[in-house]
């Protein structure tokens, strides 16, 4: 069945679970958990769980080219990535980081074309 413009049956039915499952995770992160304390090991997994995400989605775009591992062509950007996480986990924090990050491998990329 095709409802013109607004797809199909199968594709409203995919969203409306999609929907109804992730309200379901933060539902249970979010209401169920509210107001309870939670064991430390726990709460510190959550506080790294930001980080390493992070971290999985640039360290690939960092070091692969064309899905294949070159860091003959990447060098500014993986010493820009180690410099500015050698200050992120000195001083902490998100913006001065980032700033740190882009000033260094801007500078890179401006002496050594």
């Amino acid at each position: 069945m095709n409802w013109g413009g607004f797809g199909t049956l199968d594709g409203w039915l995919a969203i409306v679970g999609l929907a109804i499952g992730t309200f379901a995770i933060r539902y249970s992160f979010i209401g169920l958990l509210a107001g309870k304390k939670l064991p430390p090991r726990f709460e510190r997994a959550l506080q790294l769980a930001v980080p390493a995400i992070f971290a999985a989605l640039v360290v690939p775009l960092i070091l692969f080219q064309n899905n294949q591992l070159n860091l003959a062509m990447r060098w500014p950007h993986a010493v820009a990535a180690i410099i500015t996480g050698i200050y992120a986990g000195w001083r902490g924090g998100m913006l001065v980081s980032l700033l740190i990050g882009m000033a260094c491998l801007h500078t890179l990329l401006w002496f050594f074309p």
